[in-house]
């Protein structure tokens, strides 16, 4: 990604998250983001080009933090763990890119390629809880249903530990990941 296209996309993931996609004008992510307007629209046609980017590439890095997460010496719960906890720490590291993901999931602006996109590089997690119910190590339901409730789980504990800073600590963080497996295990 070249400076100027990384610093636009910086600028508008801030101010998106900040005012939203309506409060938000293209003039200001190119004021932000200290470019001419024209230089925004040379690397993004419109707006919605723009905020399906931006919408990959936060999710990308999302994909990043948990990327690594499974070893397959580990036990499944071992690697839900490890990939829980990576996006709990992603959602607290990075709060921009989390916050953006987390209010433009369902935006009409995100069309269905981008969105299928998405999917097919999070089919890595698919694959993990495949491997736990094969071993009837969690209760039976669908891999979109499990992904959701992961994600749901991992969304409330961010908010928490954003509400309650002074309460996020390791010992915390295990007893947020004891009642999520405790949610899913049989």
């Amino acid at each position: 990604m070249k400076e100027k296209e990384l610093k636009i996309m910086n600028a508008s993931l801030k101010l998106f998250v900040e005012r939203g996609f309506h409060g938000t004008s293209t003039a200001e992510i190119a004021k932000t983001a200290e470019v001419a307007t024209g230089t925004l629209f040379h690397y993004f046609k419109t707006k919605e080009d723009l905020i399906n980017h931006l919408y990959l590439y936060s999710k990308e890095s999302l994909l990043d933090s948990v990327s690594e997460c499974y070893n397959d010496k580990n036990s499944f719960r071992e690697n839900i763990q490890n990939v829980w906890m990576n996006l709990v720490n992603f959602g607290i590291e990075k709060s921009e890119k989390f916050h953006f993901i987390i209010s433009f999931h369902c935006s009409p602006y995100i069309t269905y390629l981008t969105k299928k996109q998405v999917e097919t590089k999070f089919e890595s997690v698919f694959e993990a809880y495949k491997m736990g119910l094969e071993k009837q190590e969690i209760k039976k339901a669908s891999y979109e249903m499990l992904t959701d409730y992961l994600w749901g789980n991992v969304v409330a504990t961010v908010g928490h530990f954003e509400k309650y800073p002074e309460r996020l600590n390791k010992e915390n963080l295990k007893l947020a990941f004891e009642l999520f497996w405790g949610g899913i295990s049989k």
